[in-house]
């Protein structure tokens, strides 16, 4: 028809139709005309309503397509120049630029130019024969906008930009390989949980994966190259050098494994952490085996970055660490099964003052096997746990299972004396408390170093005795046989010491202590009571303590029946006995004579109480016609005190001691 002479009167022919198939490739509402027939060249048009793609491109149709530059023989259809829109069950979008080539076995379609989510996208899809692949590139989207079009249920992006590389290639409707590379920048979001979140982050990624037999293989590199990360309970801050993270392994869908064959990780400053996994993910997501080597050649670093985040709110807040650390674990079905750990330089701070320890350095080596035998070491130049301070020491002791052992006796040194452990034993427990039992001596100990350390009243003299086996099991510590100290020249015995709920917010404690033979005159010298000549002992029966109050007890001290030392008593110590008995000691002081003596002779001392129910019953050496003797006088001068009140309050009378231990001087008028 073309070439009839009536053809050129023709200023257009054009051909409609419905629609065409070709290899799941559907076109709708064709329309191809052929313009400006009276020019040379003519104008061949394509228009059509809808193009819908085979798969994996069928989420995605085109609509109102036209194509200026069309071509239509030997059985293809190229369209080299045009414009779509995209329509999806996801998102719409803007006019695009778009051509495509349609033949028997080889088929493609190109968007370019896609102005979306405030960036900019290119999308290429190929069929040939059964295989397909997809290319798809996006530069600066802005994924707060991405939120809103995509609508991710689970995150809330706020701001920041990606880019995209992408290529997927398969057959049918399977996926044989993926590669990829993502671009963020000034990231920031978080998921909906609040368990992952990131401010400012800039990042880069990349993946490769192939499928083979219906498992995948992959690697991929990771940089952290800016911005903060928290995935709970970690909040990392990425500096000058960037995070990097590379990994391999495999992914079986069937059986719900991932296998990472391989996984460097490495923070400038922090930490190098190599090693593999096998991830279970059917129910719940679980490590069944992994092998890791960490290795900080500075834990001031790691514990900045890494350590402190998880401390946070737990009894370790505040604790950081300084020097060098490698080490080596394995992990068998979520719960370690070795652990091989070498430190040097050791320096550990607490900032409740808590534990600090200077110059640490060793090997620790751990196993659930009950079997092993490795040994392990642990030396440190100074150590102080509260204000208390211990001198350079060396441990060693065999780490297995659930339990620590001591395998040689120490010495550490301690206040100008040494603590021995002869024993020492760590068990735990599946279910409470762990069990502990240590046995140990202490060889003269400073009274005055250790009073200074625990801010007391100062004392004097040394402490030396020996530790029986102490046992803490079902949250209860309790003492095998005698604690023996020597002090003040005497001694005290504590025996049937046992605490229960130690650690709790109610500890209750039980105990019997005896006291034989101390100098009253190093024990009054070292208080502001008065200075007292003679020997004392006594002792506390059936106490039981509460909080760490005292609930009940029967306690006496007073002047041993062979104390054959001489008996003298200052003016000072006469009346605070008296204070504490409610004796009149102080009037008889005040308008006699006896004031002006600075020091009395006396036979024996004695004060006794009996506690039940907040109330102390009161006892003196021997009962006087209107109450009992606090002081039995004897030799010159003489006096004698008497204590009237035979119920004492225990409150009111620890308000009277703690006064007379704040008195510092006793003014006689």
């Amino acid at each position: 028809m073309l070439a009839t002479p009536i053809a050129n009167a023709l200023d257009t022919v054009s051909v409609n139709i419905g629609a065409l198939m070709a290899r799941d490739w559907q076109l709708q509402g064709i329309h191809i005309a052929l313009t400006d027939l009276g020019k040379s060249p003519q104008q061949l048009a394509l228009t059509i309503d809808k193009l819908s793609l085979p798969k994996p491109f069928d989420d995605l149709s085109l609509v109102n397509i036209r194509c200026t530059s069309f071509t239509w023989q030997n059985e293809a259809m190229d369209c080299a120049q045009g414009r779509a829109e995209i329509r999806s069950r996801q998102w719409q979008s803007p006019t695009a630029d778009f051509s495509f080539h349609i033949k028997e076995n080889h088929s493609t379609f190109k968007l370019a130019n896609l102005h979306w989510a405030g960036g900019r996208f290119t999308v290429e899809g190929e069929e040939i024969g059964l295989q397909w692949r997809l290319k798809i590139r996006a530069r600066r989207a802005d994924v707060k906008l991405l939120q809103a079009m995509i609508r991710l249920p689970s995150a809330e992006l706020q701001d920041g930009r990606v880019s995209l590389w992408l290529n997927v290639s398969g057959s049918h409707d399977t996926v044989h390989a993926v590669d990829a590379a993502v671009d963020m920048k000034d990231f920031s979001g978080q998921s909906v949980d609040a368990r992952f979140a990131a401010e400012g982050l800039t990042l880069s990624t990349t993946l490769e994966a192939r499928r083979d037999d219906g498992v995948w293989r992959w690697q991929n590199h990771t940089e952290v190259k800016g911005g903060a990360i928290y995935a709970e309970p970690l909040f990392l801050t990425a500096g000058a050098q960037a995070i990097m993270l590379d990994t391999e392994g495999d992914w079986n869908g069937k059986t719900r494994r991932i296998a990472i064959k391989s996984a460097d990780y490495h923070h400038p400053g922090a930490v190098k952490l190599q090693g593999s996994a096998v991830i279970r993910y059917d129910h719940d997501i679980a490590v069944e085996k992994a092998r890791l080597t960490l290795a900080s050649q500075d834990l001031a670093g790691l514990s900045a970055v890494y350590l402190q985040s998880l401390f946070e709110a737990t009894a370790l807040e505040g604790v950081s660490l300084s020097g060098r650390l490698t080490a080596d674990l394995t992990v068998e079905q979520q719960a370690l099964a070795s652990l091989t750990a070498g430190f040097s330089d050791l320096d550990v701070n607490d900032e409740a003052g808590r534990l600090a320890l200077q110059g640490g350095a060793g090997i620790i080596n751990w196993s659930g096997n009950e079997a092993f035998d490795q040994s392990s070491e642990l030396v440190w130049q100074r150590l102080q746990v509260r204000a208390l301070p211990v001198g350079p020491a060396r441990l060693a002791f065999l780490a297995r299972a659930g339990t620590i052992t001591l395998l040689e006796k120490t010495k550490l040194p301690f206040l100008d004396g040494i603590i021995a452990v002869n024993e020492f034993k760590w068990q735990a427990k599946h279910q409470g408390a762990p069990e502990v039992y240590f046995e140990g001596d202490v060889y003269q100990v400073s009274l005055e170093q250790l009073s200074s350390a625990l801010n007391w009243t100062p004392l004097s003299g040394t402490i030396s005795g020996r530790i029986p086996g102490v046992d803490y099991r079902d949250k209860t510590l309790s003492l095998g046989g005698e604690l023996n100290v020597k002090v003040f020249d005497g001694e005290v015995k504590v025996t049937n010491l046992a605490s229960s709920g130690l650690f709790t917010d109610f500890p209750r404690f039980h105990a019997e202590l005896e006291v034989d033979n101390l100098d009253l005159d190093q024990l009054t010298r070292r208080f502001e009571f008065g200075g007292i000549t003679g020997r004392l002992s006594g002792y506390v029966r059936q106490l039981y303590m509460e909080n760490w109050q005292p609930v009940s007890f029967y306690a006496w001290f007073g002047t041993p029946d062979d104390d054959k030392s001489r008996h003298r008593i200052s003016q000072k110590a006469v009346r605070n006995i008296a204070s504490i008995g409610g004796g009149g000691a102080a009037d008889v002081l005040s308008r006699s004579f006896l004031r002006f003596f600075e020091t009395f002779s006396y036979d024996k001392i004695g004060l006794g109480c009996y506690l039940h129910d907040g109330v102390c019953q009161m006892m003196g050496v021997e009962a006087a016609p209107q109450g009992y003797y606090l002081i039995k006088g004897g030799g010159l001068p003489r006096i004698d005190v008497i204590g009237y009140n035979p119920q004492v309050d225990w409150n009111v009378l620890i308000e009277r001691l703690a006064r007379i231990s704040t008195t510092d001087e006793v003014r006689i008028e």
